[in-house]
Order: C-alpha cells, then structure tokens, then sequence
C-alpha cells in the first residue's frame, strides 16, 4: 500500500469535511441569520454538515483517481442482517442504561406523567392523553421506526464519508480498526463543533455559555463511543448501511431518553446520550466493543481475518 498516497487521501477528505460546512456556518453567522430565524438558520446549517461528507467520499476519489472500489453501498442485508438489528437495538438498550443511571441518582427529575413525551407525540397521535406507559411505548415506536429507519436515508450522507471511507482510510494508514473507529470519533466530535454552538447557543431553554463550552469539549466522548458501534458494524456488515440506521436511532433515542424528564435541561448531566451520565450505556457498549478481540481484529492476524468489508472489494 501506499502510505503516502493513503495519507493525501485522508488529508483531503478532511479539508473538503471540514470546509465547507464550517465556513458556511461562519457565514450564517457573519450573515446576522441567528439573530432573525435562528431555528431555520440552524436548520438550513445543519443539512449541510450531514450531506458534505459523502460529497468529500466522492470528491477525494475523483481528485486522486482512487476508483470506485470498496464503496461499502451494497445493502448485504443477507450476511449482515444481524448487524442491522444490533445497531437498531442496541442504541435504544444504552439509552435505558444511561436513563436508569441518571434517574437513580437524581430522582427529583423523574417525571412520572411523561410530559415531555407527551409534548412530543401530540402532533402525530391522540396517545398523548394516554397513561404514561402508553404515552412512553407510543414515543418509542414513533422514534425507533421513524427517526431510526426512515432518517436513516439522511443519515447516509454522515456516514458515507465517515464510515464508509476515513474509516477504512484511517485502519489502512495505522493497521488498527479499533483505533481507527475511536479517532473517527473523535474527528467526528471536533466536526460537529460550530452546529453545536450554534444550536445551543440559540436555544431559548439553554443558557450560560460556561456550560456550553464544558459540553463541547466532553462531546467527543459520546461521538467516540457511537463510533466504536457503527464502526464495528459497518466492518462486519460490509456495507455502510446498519451505520446510517445506527446514527439516526440514536439521535432517535436521545430524545426518548428526556421524555420523563422534569425540570430544565442540565447540558452536562441528563438522561441524554450526549451528556455524560446519559451516555454512560453508549460507553460500557463501546468499552465492550473496543476490547473484544473478535470486534475489532488486530495487525496480527491474517488480512482475511482482519476485515472482511476492506478485502471484498466493494
């Protein structure tokens, strides 16, 4: 292989990653957009960010005449269907685990009538005047089937380019899938960075920008850690697809976990994935993954034990 040619790869992907979305950011907020409509400047922004990293996959390929190989768009539902179900369950299993652990500790912040649920499932369904449990199982099914299947076609242009190609870019450079899926993450945290302030700091339920940027700089851990899992199924799956339904169940999940919620949302620590009690599931399943000799194969074994996805040639 050649390391020097893999690494202008690399270098590339991230400057077209990395550029446009953050100087469109710049933009809207040089632009005074913030101040006028801040929810749809948000919005306008952030379907940016989730569609410039497949742009990057397949620009970077056609600058350095790298080919059309190894796409890892082939569904594969027929060997990797059990991936598919992992990175559709999982993510819902960790949410319950982060959620129970934050509840235990802070009890006062349980709401046992599910309000915030209710707020929203009002718009899709009348089991928001149902009993809590309904209100909560009616909320899972909303967020399960159509945040984790249906978005995941938007999920597609992240993943595309973070799992689909830097990560198989960063395993051949350092010869370590695990370590490439944990830097992936955190490139991915760093990424995310200028949409975050953005969203945050124009959240009329938010406030002190003290909190926010302690936030910021424990994300990564939480894109570390859903990276291990999308990583791992995107290698053993063969196809980037169980990444796309994986990203966006989480985002689903994440807004499953606050709603038995009571109270203002504490950004730092909260039932939600992101911070750092709520990802505490995501983390004992990304630990479990990282150090799982058969997740994540090492340097010494064979390459067709290594990666099956990497040597198909997809």
């Amino acid at each position: 292989m050649d390391t020097q040619l893999n690494t202008k790869r690399i270098l590339i992907f991230l400057a077209i990653a990395f550029s446009i979305p953050w100087a469109t950011a710049l933009a809207f907020y040089l632009s005074g957009m913030l101040g006028n409509n801040p929810g749809q400047a948000v919005m306008l922004v952030n379907y940016v960010f989730i569609s410039i990293p497949a742009l990057a996959n397949v620009a970077t390929r056609l600058i350095t005449r790298e080919g059309w190989k190894r796409l890892w768009l082939r569904p594969n539902f027929r060997r990797g269907w059990k991936f598919y179900l992992a990175v559709w369950l999982l993510p819902l299993l960790a949410m319950i685990t982060g959620s129970l652990a934050y509840y235990l500790i802070f009890p006062q912040s349980f709401d046992p009538n599910a309000n915030s649920a209710r707020n929203q499932i009002a718009i899709f369904t009348p089991a928001a005047e149902a009993d809590p449990w309904t209100v909560m199982l009616a909320l899972t099914v909303e967020q399960m089937i159509v945040q984790g299947l249906v978005i995941s076609v938007l999920a597609i242009g992240e993943e595309f380019g973070w799992r689909a190609y830097l990560l198989q870019k960063l395993t051949d450079r350092f010869g370590s899938a695990r370590n490439a899926a944990l830097l992936v993450g955190l490139i991915w945290g760093v990424w995310h960075l200028p949409l975050l302030f953005m969203g945050l700091g124009t959240d009329p339920n938010i406030s002190g920008s003290r909190d926010i940027f302690i936030f910021a700089l424990i994300y990564p851990i939480s894109t570390i850690s859903t990276s291990i899992l999308l990583s791992w199924a995107t290698l053993r799956s063969g196809s980037v697809w169980p990444a796309a339904i994986g990203h966006a169940t989480e985002l689903g999940v994440a807004g499953l976990a606050m709603g038995m919620l009571k109270g203002p949302i504490n950004l730092l620590v909260s039932p939600n994935p992101q911070s750092l009690i709520g990802d505490l599931g995501f983390i004992a399943l990304a630990l479990v993954l990282y150090f799982n000799r058969k997740a994540f194969p090492g340097e010494k074994e064979t390459p067709s034990e290594r990666v099956p996805a990497v040597v198909e040639g997809q």
